[in-house]
């Protein structure tokens, strides 16, 4: 019976589209960037986290890339400010 089957078994979940925005402006204090994080659990927002790179921390192009890299796949929407443009990161809109 495989309609039976179908309800046994739970459907995994489908991957959900989360937001992404990004702003190119200027930044008080060395900053490089400004990045605010909200995080999802069961479709909920669970917690909101904000990090701060500054520019004369040694690679922060990486350690920019891996925070978001990171929180994009794990399911976060996120929001940036940055001293520097998208294209420049390698970011670019679809």
């Amino acid at each position: 019976m495989d309609w039976l089957d179908n309800l046994r078994r739970p459907k995994p979940e489908q991957p959900s589209s989360r937001d992404f925005f990004y702003s190119h402006d200027r930044l008080a204090n060395q900053y490089f960037a400004v990045i605010r994080l909200t995080w999802y659990l069961d479709g909920k927002i669970c917690a909101v986290t904000e990090s701060s790179i500054a520019t004369y921390d040694k690679d922060v192009v990486a350690e920019f890339t891996s925070i978001l890299d990171n929180a994009l796949k794990l399911g976060a929407d996120a929001s940036v400010v940055c001293i520097e443009e998208a294209q420049a990161l390698g970011i670019y809109e679809k």
